[in-house]
């Protein structure tokens, strides 16, 4: 019962018991006892009634602040122990970062229509659908990537659908060395140094994928500095990758793949992808790759040569390459030249124009010319985008550019082509 009630019942029982027992004998006594009595009455409500209510919601609330004090501290304690989120990548990490995994995913649709003389071709594929693990392990000097294919349509690389494309483990050195072992990309070509979901274009080009190294299984020393940087790989062959030892291993004599790279302005990492975004600094990077093997059968040593440069302006970029190769037989194909020039310009925050021209010249084959124009809508960067091209085959196109719609017709020219894409890459 609260205090007000309690003060008016003994009040009311007072007056009952008075009137009882004086009648009707109501005088000038009884009324001021009365009127004192609903004087202290309402003394207690507006006094101590009040302040007992006030302590209430003070016990009230320090009962809350406890609670929630006690549940920060419970939080922080599990944040000691682990970590996760999204930075880049979904990631898990112990509590002093010796042992982390970041997951990210790499998907691609296409639709493609080609037409020329002698036929028309059109529909949609799962171009690449790719699951991608890495992190850190024993200590922040120890890395590691696992990478593998679910789906991979024309793909001109040694590994495919249901396949590994990259395996290995990295060790920090200290002062820019580290060292790499297992299967990677040979350090070769600027563009193929790109990953896939950060390309300009829908896909790598024509040009560089026929005259480029692609993947090995070895060891690579790296070294990074301000403003220069090179990787050295030895491997068992130029473009080998999921290779199983046996009696006949490896599959060359010897190979290995070199690249240096030389920073005029700029970061390393705004050439991480292939967009010059709105906002970024000015940055020139030029470079150059080498890789040859020797034959376990022969004695032919075929080699491959890059040079490239690369310049953002910050909203716009440009970009060109020149590849030479000699497959070392003796015929007089063995020796092929090409080169692309390759470009964008952002009309908008999220809009990106863009154009590709290559060239392919293998002695005593068929020439390719092409030249593709475009655009991106970046949803979110290379998160999220869709890709439109028009493309242009001027020459018969050679076998070995289906993977980036061209169909190989062999005999027909002016061949074309439209392409749209979506990408996510998170």
């Amino acid at each position: 019962m609260s205090l007000t009630k309690t003060v008016g019942f003994f009040a009311v029982t007072t007056l009952a018991v008075g009137g009882a027992a004086f009648g009707a004998e109501q005088n000038n006594d009884t009324l001021a006892q009365i009127a004192e009595l609903k004087a202290e009455i309402a003394q207690l409500k507006g006094a101590q009634g009040g302040q007992w209510l006030t302590e209430q919601r003070a016990a009230e609330i320090r009962g809350i602040v406890t609670d929630v004090l006690a549940d920060a501290e419970t939080r922080s304690s599990l944040q000691g122990a682990a970590g996760s989120g999204y930075n880049g990548g979904f990631f898990l990490s112990s509590a002093d970062g010796n042992f982390s995994m970041k997951i990210n995913v790499l998907e691609q649709i296409r639709w493609t229509f080609n037409d020329n003389d002698s036929t028309q071709a059109y529909g949609f594929e799962n171009k690449r659908t790719r699951l991608s693990f890495g992190g850190n392990i024993v200590d922040s000097s120890w890395s590691y990537k696992v990478a593998y294919y679910f789906g991979y349509s024309n793909s001109n690389e040694s590994f495919g659908a249901g396949e590994l494309s990259d395996v290995s483990v990295t060790k920090d050195l200290g002062s820019g060395w580290g060292l790499t072992v297992g299967q990677f990309k040979l350090p070769f070509s600027a563009e193929y140094g790109l990953d896939a979901g950060n390309l300009q274009f829908n896909d790598y080009s024509v040009v560089n994928t026929l005259m480029g190294t692609g993947y090995g299984q070895g060891i690579n020393l790296g070294y990074a500095a301000d403003q220069f940087r090179f990787n050295a790989a030895y491997v068992n062959a130029i473009g080998e990758a999921n290779e199983a030892w046996n009696g006949t291993s490896p599959n060359a004599d010897w190979a290995f793949a070199i690249r240096g790279e030389y920073k005029l302005s700029g970061d390393w990492s705004q050439f991480n992808d292939g967009q010059s975004w709105k906002g970024e600094g000015f940055g020139a990077l030029v470079g150059i790759g080498y890789a040859a093997e020797r034959s376990d059968i022969s004695d032919d040593t075929p080699s491959f040569l890059t040079v490239d440069a690369t310049v953002d302006f910050g909203g716009a970029n440009i970009a060109a390459a020149y590849y030479m190769t000699d497959a070392d037989t003796g015929a007089v194909t063995d020796e092929a030249t090409g080169f692309t020039v390759a470009g964008g310009v952002f009309l908008a925050d999220d809009f990106e124009a863009v154009a590709r021209y290559e060239n392919y010249e293998p002695d005593g084959g068929s020439e390719l010319n092409t030249l593709v124009v475009g655009g991106n809508w970046y949803m979110a960067k290379n998160t999220a985008k869709l890709g439109l091209e028009f493309g242009y085959a001027f020459d018969a196109v050679p076998g070995g550019a289906e993977f980036a719609g061209w169909t190989n017709s062999g005999t027909a020219d002016g061949e074309w082509l439209l392409q749209a894409q979506m990408s996510f890459s998170f």
